[in-house]
């Protein structure tokens, strides 16, 4: 399924009654109960998966899902991927992005010299950062702050290209 964000992940069992902990990838961790419904990858496929319970307990979220009622069942569902449908995100604002819209894209600099593609994002408190990989500067990484107007000039979303402001010395 091609239209599935991967936003978590099950944890461990809590209890006795069917009842597991979550892994959240979501910015404000909390975020992962909005979303519905869940897809598990279980057994090598995404499964729907639809939730009973919901809970926050010692800053810990805790679930329970339908037709999971005890720790036997519970176990099984131990470590496998949450995932959602991307269209069931809300709508952001203009000059915000989803992580999963900007991983991928083409990185140019302000001379339009390709520098490479973002491999990964790094969230700080200030701002995020992109992880930029390229073999042809010796396979390292390079890290440009996510600072609109300021790094970055323009974000084409449908052709997978960032611009930016400025140029990456060799």
């Amino acid at each position: 399924m091609h239209d599935l964000l991967i936003v978590g992940k099950i944890g461990a069992v809590y209890g006795i009654l069917g009842w597991n902990k979550i892994f959240s990838y979501t910015e404000k961790k909390s975020n992962i109960l909005k979303y519905k419904p869940w897809f598990l990858y279980h057994n090598n496929q995404w499964i729907q998966f639809f939730l009973e319970y919901n809970k926050i307990y010692n800053k810990k979220i805790i679930v329970k899902f339908k037709n999971i009622n005890n720790i036997n069942q519970a176990k099984i569902l131990t470590n496998n991927l949450i995932a959602i449908q991307k269209q069931t995100l809300p709508k952001l604002n203009k000059c915000e992005y989803y992580w999963y819209n900007i991983i991928l894209c083409q990185v140019f600099d302000k001379n339009n010299i390709y520098i490479g593609t973002v491999r990964n994002i790094i969230r700080t408190k200030k701002n995020d950062i992109l992880v930029i990989k390229n073999t042809k500067y010796n396979k390292k990484e390079i890290l440009i702050p996510f600072i609109q107007n300021i790094f970055i000039k323009k974000i084409y979303l449908k052709k997978k290209i960032i611009q930016l402001n400025t140029s990456i010395v060799e």
